[in-house]
C-alpha cells in the first residue's frame, strides 16, 4: 500500500511494521513513507545524543517526540540547527 508523504511529498510505501508510539502511530502510518521513517529513526538517534536526553525522563520522551514530529512536517516546529549540522543520511 502507498502513501502520499508529508515529509518528501512523494507516493511511497507506507509502513506496516508496528511502532509503539500510541495515539501517533495511525498519524505517521497515514502520513509518512517507509523510507522518511527510516530517516527519522537516524536523525532519532543524534537528536538524543545531541541533547543528551535521557529517554528515562517524560519531558526526555517529550522532546523527542517534538523533534520527530518537526522532522516529519507533521505540525511541530523546533530548532533542529544542532541536529542538522551533523546529521548526514544513509
Amino acid at each position: 500500500m502507498a502513501v502520499q508523504c508529508v515529509k518528501c511529498g512523494k507516493d511511497g510505501e507506507s509502513i506496516t511494521a508496528p511502532l509503539f508510539m500510541g495515539r501517533l502511530e495511525a498519524e505517521i502510518k497515514a502520513k509518512v513513507c517507509q523510507s522518511c521513517w527510516k530517516e527519522w529513526e537516524g536523525m532519532r538517534v543524534m537528536v538524543i545524543n545531541e541533547y543528551q536526553i535521557n529517554l528515562g525522563d517524560e519531558n526526555g520522551r517529550d522532546m523527542v517526540k517534538k523533534h520527530m514530529r518537526a522532522f516529519l512536517k507533521l505540525g511541530e516546529v523546533v530548532d533542529i540547527s544542532k541536529v542538522q549540522e551533523n546529521f548526514k543520511p544513509q
